[in-house]
Protein backbone atom coordinates (compact mmCIF):
# COMPACT_ATOMS: atom_id res chain seq x y z
CA UNK A 1 0.00 0.00 0.00
CA UNK A 2 1.22 3.35 -1.11
CA UNK A 3 1.98 5.92 2.00
CA UNK A 4 0.83 9.62 1.12
CA UNK A 5 2.95 11.83 3.89
CA UNK A 6 0.96 14.59 4.90
CA UNK A 7 1.76 18.19 3.48
CA UNK A 8 4.19 20.22 5.53
CA UNK A 9 2.96 23.60 7.20
CA UNK A 10 4.69 26.58 5.97
CA UNK A 11 3.78 29.95 7.99
CA UNK A 12 4.15 33.33 7.34
CA UNK A 13 4.30 35.43 9.79
CA UNK A 14 3.90 39.30 9.08
CA UNK A 15 2.99 40.88 5.54
CA UNK A 16 5.48 43.51 4.84
CA UNK A 17 6.86 43.77 1.57
CA UNK A 18 8.92 40.11 1.15
CA UNK A 19 5.61 37.82 1.88
CA UNK A 20 3.54 40.70 -0.36
CA UNK A 21 5.74 39.64 -3.45
CA UNK A 22 5.41 35.77 -2.38
CA UNK A 23 1.57 36.29 -2.14
CA UNK A 24 1.74 38.06 -5.20
CA UNK A 25 4.00 35.07 -7.39
CA UNK A 26 1.61 32.38 -5.80
CA UNK A 27 -1.45 34.19 -6.99
CA UNK A 28 0.29 34.54 -10.50
CA UNK A 29 1.33 30.50 -10.66
CA UNK A 30 -2.31 29.58 -9.72
CA UNK A 31 -3.59 31.61 -12.58
CA UNK A 32 -1.44 29.78 -15.17
CA UNK A 33 -1.90 26.25 -13.39
CA UNK A 34 1.70 26.10 -12.66
CA UNK A 35 3.61 24.32 -9.71
CA UNK A 36 3.72 26.25 -6.58
CA UNK A 37 4.87 25.43 -3.23
CA UNK A 38 3.77 22.15 -1.98
CA UNK A 39 2.87 22.73 1.14
CA UNK A 40 -0.36 24.40 3.31
CA UNK A 41 0.43 28.04 3.78
CA UNK A 42 -1.01 30.11 6.33
CA UNK A 43 -0.44 33.94 6.75
CA UNK A 44 -0.78 35.88 10.07
CA UNK A 45 -1.09 39.38 10.18
CA UNK A 46 -2.96 41.67 12.33
CA UNK A 47 -4.33 43.78 10.02
CA UNK A 48 -6.04 42.56 6.56
CA UNK A 49 -4.56 45.45 5.01
CA UNK A 50 -0.69 46.71 4.49
CA UNK A 51 -0.07 50.23 4.43
CA UNK A 52 2.95 50.57 1.84
CA UNK A 53 5.41 52.86 3.75
CA UNK A 54 6.98 54.30 0.45
CA UNK A 55 3.98 56.11 -0.25
CA UNK A 56 2.96 57.14 3.76
CA UNK A 57 4.76 60.78 3.12
CA UNK A 58 2.61 61.42 -0.28
CA UNK A 59 -0.38 60.28 1.51
CA UNK A 60 0.44 62.74 4.56
CA UNK A 61 1.24 65.44 2.28
CA UNK A 62 -2.53 64.64 0.54
CA UNK A 63 -1.03 63.50 -2.99
CA UNK A 64 -2.60 60.06 -2.25
CA UNK A 65 -6.14 58.61 -0.33
CA UNK A 66 -5.85 56.07 2.13
CA UNK A 67 -6.96 53.35 -0.72
CA UNK A 68 -3.95 54.41 -2.94
CA UNK A 69 -1.19 53.09 -0.72
CA UNK A 70 -3.14 50.39 0.39
CA UNK A 71 -2.94 46.32 -0.73
CA UNK A 72 -5.42 44.23 0.57
CA UNK A 73 -3.84 41.54 2.23
CA UNK A 74 -6.76 39.35 2.96
CA UNK A 75 -7.83 39.41 -0.99
CA UNK A 76 -4.35 38.51 -2.06
CA UNK A 77 -4.34 35.55 0.02
CA UNK A 78 -7.69 34.09 -0.91
CA UNK A 79 -5.85 34.44 -4.56
CA UNK A 80 -2.92 33.07 -3.85
CA UNK A 81 -4.65 30.23 -1.97
CA UNK A 82 -3.32 31.01 1.26
CA UNK A 83 -5.04 30.77 4.52
CA UNK A 84 -5.21 33.59 6.59
CA UNK A 85 -5.61 34.63 9.99
CA UNK A 86 -5.68 37.90 11.66
CA UNK A 87 -3.91 37.91 14.60
CA UNK A 88 -0.76 39.54 16.39
CA UNK A 89 2.16 37.21 16.41
CA UNK A 90 3.77 37.35 20.35
CA UNK A 91 5.73 34.48 20.84
CA UNK A 92 7.89 32.79 18.52
CA UNK A 93 8.68 28.83 20.25
CA UNK A 94 11.56 27.14 17.19
CA UNK A 95 12.54 24.24 19.57
CA UNK A 96 8.78 23.15 19.31
CA UNK A 97 7.86 24.41 15.72
CA UNK A 98 4.83 27.01 17.29
CA UNK A 99 4.31 30.16 16.98
CA UNK A 100 1.31 32.25 19.64
CA UNK A 101 -0.54 34.75 18.74
CA UNK A 102 -3.33 36.47 20.16
CA UNK A 103 -6.78 38.36 18.50
CA UNK A 104 -10.35 37.19 20.41
CA UNK A 105 -8.42 34.64 22.11
CA UNK A 106 -4.60 33.21 22.60
CA UNK A 107 -3.64 30.34 19.67
CA UNK A 108 -0.85 28.31 18.96
CA UNK A 109 -0.02 27.41 15.87
CA UNK A 110 2.50 24.64 14.60
CA UNK A 111 4.59 24.71 11.66
CA UNK A 112 6.98 22.95 9.51
CA UNK A 113 8.60 25.82 7.99
CA UNK A 114 8.11 29.78 9.28
CA UNK A 115 8.94 32.74 7.59
CA UNK A 116 9.04 36.23 9.44
CA UNK A 117 8.37 39.24 7.69
CA UNK A 118 7.02 40.96 10.91
CA UNK A 119 8.81 44.78 10.28
CA UNK A 120 10.23 46.29 13.40
CA UNK A 121 9.08 48.75 16.35
CA UNK A 122 10.09 52.56 16.76
CA UNK A 123 13.44 52.69 18.85
CA UNK A 124 11.89 54.88 21.43
CA UNK A 125 15.23 54.53 24.16
CA UNK A 126 16.17 58.04 23.69
CA UNK A 127 13.00 58.86 25.90
CA UNK A 128 13.36 55.40 28.04
CA UNK A 129 16.99 56.68 28.86
CA UNK A 130 16.00 60.00 29.94
CA UNK A 131 13.07 59.32 32.40
CA UNK A 132 15.50 56.32 33.73
CA UNK A 133 18.22 58.80 34.07
CA UNK A 134 20.41 56.18 32.23
CA UNK A 135 23.15 57.13 29.84
CA UNK A 136 23.56 56.87 26.16
CA UNK A 137 26.35 53.90 26.72
CA UNK A 138 23.47 51.94 28.44
CA UNK A 139 21.61 51.71 25.03
CA UNK A 140 22.74 48.50 24.39
CA UNK A 141 21.36 47.03 28.01
CA UNK A 142 17.63 47.82 27.78
CA UNK A 143 15.57 45.28 27.19
CA UNK A 144 14.09 46.40 23.47
CA UNK A 145 10.92 44.41 24.26
CA UNK A 146 10.32 46.21 26.90
CA UNK A 147 10.89 49.59 25.26
CA UNK A 148 7.54 50.16 24.37
CA UNK A 149 6.35 49.52 27.58
CA UNK A 150 8.11 52.59 29.03
CA UNK A 151 7.40 54.79 26.40
CA UNK A 152 5.73 58.17 26.81
CA UNK A 153 2.40 57.44 25.65
CA UNK A 154 2.24 61.37 24.34
CA UNK A 155 4.76 61.02 21.79
CA UNK A 156 3.65 59.43 18.77
CA UNK A 157 5.61 56.67 17.09
CA UNK A 158 5.85 56.26 13.13
CA UNK A 159 5.14 52.57 14.24
CA UNK A 160 3.02 51.01 13.58
CA UNK A 161 1.63 52.22 10.48
CA UNK A 162 -1.98 51.46 11.40
CA UNK A 163 -1.75 53.44 14.57
CA UNK A 164 -0.07 56.26 12.91
CA UNK A 165 -2.14 56.65 10.38
CA UNK A 166 -5.10 57.48 12.92
CA UNK A 167 -2.95 59.63 14.89
CA UNK A 168 -2.06 61.09 12.38
CA UNK A 169 -5.63 62.11 10.97
CA UNK A 170 -6.08 63.28 14.44
CA UNK A 171 -2.88 65.63 14.19
CA UNK A 172 -4.46 67.31 11.30
CA UNK A 173 -8.00 67.61 12.55
CA UNK A 174 -6.49 69.30 15.81
CA UNK A 175 -4.25 71.68 13.13
CA UNK A 176 -7.74 72.84 11.58
CA UNK A 177 -9.05 74.59 14.76
CA UNK A 178 -5.62 76.28 16.06
CA UNK A 179 -4.03 79.14 14.95
CA UNK A 180 -0.78 77.88 15.38
CA UNK A 181 0.09 74.59 15.72
CA UNK A 182 3.68 73.34 15.90
CA UNK A 183 4.40 69.68 15.32
CA UNK A 184 7.88 68.22 15.94
CA UNK A 185 9.42 65.39 14.41
CA UNK A 186 12.37 63.41 15.78
CA UNK A 187 15.05 61.53 13.56
CA UNK A 188 17.84 61.80 11.60
CA UNK A 189 17.40 59.08 9.12
CA UNK A 190 15.41 59.94 5.38
CA UNK A 191 12.27 58.60 7.19
CA UNK A 192 12.05 61.43 9.49
CA UNK A 193 13.14 64.07 6.16
CA UNK A 194 10.25 62.19 4.20
CA UNK A 195 7.73 62.81 7.02
CA UNK A 196 9.23 66.21 7.85
CA UNK A 197 8.66 68.10 4.29
CA UNK A 198 5.25 65.99 4.37
CA UNK A 199 3.94 67.32 7.48
CA UNK A 200 5.12 70.98 6.50
CA UNK A 201 3.21 70.94 3.17
CA UNK A 202 -0.05 69.29 4.94
CA UNK A 203 0.10 71.48 7.93
CA UNK A 204 1.09 74.90 5.79
CA UNK A 205 -2.08 73.81 3.03
CA UNK A 206 -4.54 74.47 6.54
CA UNK A 207 -2.63 77.28 7.92
CA UNK A 208 0.72 79.26 6.70
CA UNK A 209 1.28 80.12 10.54
CA UNK A 210 1.71 76.27 11.31
CA UNK A 211 5.17 75.22 11.87
CA UNK A 212 7.03 71.49 11.59
CA UNK A 213 10.34 71.81 13.47
CA UNK A 214 12.84 68.82 12.60
CA UNK A 215 14.99 67.64 16.16
CA UNK A 216 17.76 65.30 14.07
CA UNK A 217 21.08 65.79 17.00
CA UNK A 218 24.29 66.31 15.11
CA UNK A 219 24.27 63.06 13.02
CA UNK A 220 21.71 64.29 9.83
CA UNK A 221 21.67 61.40 7.30
CA UNK A 222 25.28 59.74 8.48
CA UNK A 223 24.39 56.87 6.00
CA UNK A 224 24.58 59.78 3.19
CA UNK A 225 27.46 61.58 1.36
CA UNK A 226 27.87 64.92 1.57
CA UNK A 227 26.69 66.08 -1.57
CA UNK A 228 22.98 64.64 -1.11
CA UNK A 229 22.48 65.98 2.92
CA UNK A 230 23.67 69.43 1.44
CA UNK A 231 20.74 69.16 -1.27
CA UNK A 232 18.39 67.96 1.46
CA UNK A 233 18.78 70.41 4.02
CA UNK A 234 18.77 73.23 0.97
CA UNK A 235 15.01 71.24 0.58
CA UNK A 236 14.05 71.54 4.23
CA UNK A 237 14.76 75.27 4.34
CA UNK A 238 13.25 75.86 1.15
CA UNK A 239 10.11 74.65 3.07
CA UNK A 240 11.06 76.79 5.92
CA UNK A 241 11.41 74.06 8.63
CA UNK A 242 13.20 74.59 11.89
CA UNK A 243 16.51 72.15 12.26
CA UNK A 244 17.68 71.74 15.51
CA UNK A 245 20.76 69.90 16.22
CA UNK A 246 20.52 68.91 19.44
CA UNK A 247 18.55 65.42 21.24
CA UNK A 248 15.34 65.12 22.07
CA UNK A 249 14.92 64.25 25.94
CA UNK A 250 11.11 64.45 26.80
CA UNK A 251 7.84 65.42 25.89
CA UNK A 252 5.37 66.24 28.86
CA UNK A 253 2.36 68.75 28.95
CA UNK A 254 3.17 70.11 25.57
CA UNK A 255 6.81 71.33 26.28
CA UNK A 256 9.74 69.63 24.21
CA UNK A 257 13.10 69.28 26.08
CA UNK A 258 15.87 68.76 23.79
CA UNK A 259 19.81 69.08 25.21
CA UNK A 260 19.62 72.99 25.71
CA UNK A 261 16.15 74.25 24.69
CA UNK A 262 12.47 73.49 26.10
CA UNK A 263 9.86 74.35 23.28
CA UNK A 264 5.65 74.66 23.30
CA UNK A 265 4.91 71.71 21.14
CA UNK A 266 0.93 70.45 19.78
CA UNK A 267 2.34 67.17 19.05
CA UNK A 268 5.60 65.10 18.68
CA UNK A 269 6.37 62.44 15.89
CA UNK A 270 9.32 59.84 16.87
CA UNK A 271 11.13 58.24 13.77
CA UNK A 272 14.06 57.53 15.40
CA UNK A 273 15.23 54.04 13.90
CA UNK A 274 13.75 50.57 14.10
CA UNK A 275 14.66 47.64 17.03
CA UNK A 276 13.38 44.16 17.03
CA UNK A 277 9.33 43.80 17.89
CA UNK A 278 8.04 43.12 20.91
CA UNK A 279 8.09 39.01 20.49
CA UNK A 280 11.47 38.88 19.63
CA UNK A 281 12.20 39.79 23.58
CA UNK A 282 10.85 36.11 24.28
CA UNK A 283 11.86 33.82 21.67
CA UNK A 284 14.14 31.17 21.63
CA UNK A 285 15.68 32.22 17.81
CA UNK A 286 19.19 33.85 18.03
CA UNK A 287 18.62 37.48 17.68
CA UNK A 288 21.41 40.45 17.00
CA UNK A 289 21.80 43.72 17.39
CA UNK A 290 18.02 45.80 18.79
CA UNK A 291 16.24 42.41 19.02
CA UNK A 292 17.02 41.03 15.07
CA UNK A 293 16.39 37.18 14.51
CA UNK A 294 20.36 36.87 12.85
CA UNK A 295 20.05 35.40 9.70
CA UNK A 296 22.72 33.81 6.81
CA UNK A 297 23.22 34.73 2.96
CA UNK A 298 20.21 33.01 2.50
CA UNK A 299 17.71 34.80 5.14
CA UNK A 300 17.91 31.69 7.18
CA UNK A 301 18.08 31.79 10.75
CA UNK A 302 21.59 30.83 12.12
CA UNK A 303 20.04 29.14 15.01
CA UNK A 304 16.98 27.12 13.90
CA UNK A 305 17.14 25.85 10.21
CA UNK A 306 13.75 26.06 9.34
CA UNK A 307 13.01 29.72 10.08
CA UNK A 308 14.01 32.49 7.64
CA UNK A 309 13.22 36.17 8.21
CA UNK A 310 13.69 38.94 6.14
CA UNK A 311 13.21 42.88 5.84
CA UNK A 312 13.35 44.84 9.05
CA UNK A 313 12.56 41.57 11.10
CA UNK A 314 15.76 40.00 10.35
CA UNK A 315 19.78 41.15 10.39
CA UNK A 316 22.37 39.36 8.14
CA UNK A 317 25.42 37.84 10.55
CA UNK A 318 27.68 37.61 7.48
CA UNK A 319 27.65 41.69 6.71
CA UNK A 320 26.18 44.93 6.91
CA UNK A 321 22.36 45.01 5.07
CA UNK A 322 20.71 48.30 5.89
CA UNK A 323 17.16 47.99 6.84
CA UNK A 324 14.75 49.53 3.62
CA UNK A 325 11.95 48.62 1.41
CA UNK A 326 14.77 48.07 -1.50
CA UNK A 327 16.56 44.97 0.79
CA UNK A 328 12.94 43.72 1.62
CA UNK A 329 12.00 43.53 -1.85
CA UNK A 330 15.14 42.46 -3.35
CA UNK A 331 15.66 39.83 -0.18
CA UNK A 332 12.62 38.50 -0.09
CA UNK A 333 12.58 37.07 -3.57
CA UNK A 334 15.62 35.14 -2.85
CA UNK A 335 14.08 34.15 0.57
CA UNK A 336 11.24 32.72 -1.59
CA UNK A 337 13.11 31.24 -3.52
CA UNK A 338 14.64 29.45 -0.43
CA UNK A 339 11.42 28.45 0.91
CA UNK A 340 10.43 26.31 -2.02
CA UNK A 341 14.00 24.95 -1.84
CA UNK A 342 13.97 23.88 1.81
CA UNK A 343 11.04 22.09 1.16
CA UNK A 344 12.10 20.60 -1.51
CA UNK A 345 15.28 19.54 -0.34
CA UNK A 346 16.96 21.42 -3.27
CA UNK A 347 19.98 24.05 -3.35
CA UNK A 348 19.35 27.32 -1.64
CA UNK A 349 20.15 30.89 -2.79
CA UNK A 350 22.34 33.62 -1.63
CA UNK A 351 20.81 37.27 -1.47
CA UNK A 352 23.94 39.33 -2.48
CA UNK A 353 22.39 43.40 -1.72
CA UNK A 354 24.10 45.98 -5.15
CA UNK A 355 26.67 47.74 -4.12
CA UNK A 356 24.56 50.90 -5.20
CA UNK A 357 20.77 51.13 -5.60
CA UNK A 358 19.11 54.19 -6.29
CA UNK A 359 17.14 55.73 -2.93
CA UNK A 360 14.69 58.73 -4.23
CA UNK A 361 13.47 60.62 -1.51
CA UNK A 362 10.28 62.44 -1.59
CA UNK A 363 10.25 66.44 -0.73
CA UNK A 364 6.49 66.61 0.06
CA UNK A 365 5.79 68.80 -3.00
CA UNK A 366 5.81 65.92 -6.03
CA UNK A 367 9.84 66.67 -5.88
CA UNK A 368 12.30 64.22 -5.02
CA UNK A 369 15.82 63.83 -4.64
CA UNK A 370 17.79 60.85 -6.76
CA UNK A 371 20.69 59.06 -5.02
CA UNK A 372 23.27 56.69 -6.70
CA UNK A 373 26.20 55.65 -4.98
CA UNK A 374 27.68 59.06 -5.44
CA UNK A 375 25.76 60.55 -7.81
CA UNK A 376 22.89 63.18 -6.56
CA UNK A 377 20.41 64.62 -8.61
CA UNK A 378 17.14 66.36 -8.00
CA UNK A 379 14.15 67.79 -9.61
CA UNK A 380 9.83 67.24 -10.19
CA UNK A 381 11.08 64.72 -12.64
CA UNK A 382 12.23 62.49 -10.09
CA UNK A 383 8.95 63.22 -8.36
CA UNK A 384 7.63 61.67 -11.25
CA UNK A 385 9.68 58.66 -11.25
CA UNK A 386 9.02 57.80 -7.21
CA UNK A 387 5.74 58.27 -7.99
CA UNK A 388 5.58 56.06 -10.75
CA UNK A 389 7.51 53.09 -9.17
CA UNK A 390 5.78 53.20 -6.45
CA UNK A 391 2.43 53.11 -7.88
CA UNK A 392 3.56 49.82 -9.58
CA UNK A 393 4.61 48.30 -6.54
CA UNK A 394 1.09 48.54 -5.12
CA UNK A 395 -1.21 47.97 -8.30
CA UNK A 396 1.26 44.83 -9.20
CA UNK A 397 -1.47 42.62 -8.71
CA UNK A 398 -4.89 44.70 -9.50
CA UNK A 399 -4.63 44.44 -13.42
Amino acid sequence: MTKFLPKKTLLLAGAGHAHIGMLRRLSAARLKEADTIDADIHLISEQPQTIYSGMLPGWMAGHYQLHDISIDIKSLCVRAGVRFIQQSLVQVNAASNKVVTTGDAQTDFDYDVLSLNTGADTDMRWLYNHNDHRSDSDDRDVDVGAVNAHANTDVIAIRPLSTFITQWQRILKDAQSSEKYQLAIIGAGAAAIELVMAAQVALRNINRNHQVILICGENLLSGFNSGFRQRVIKQLDRHGITIIRERATDYRDGELLTTHKSLPINAVIAATGVIGSAWTASTDLKTEGDGFVAVNNKQQSVSHSNVFAVGDAATRVDKYVAHSGVHSVHGGAVEADNLMAYLKDSVMKSYQPKSRTLYLLSCGDKYAIGSWGNINLQGRWYGISKKYIDKRFIEADKG
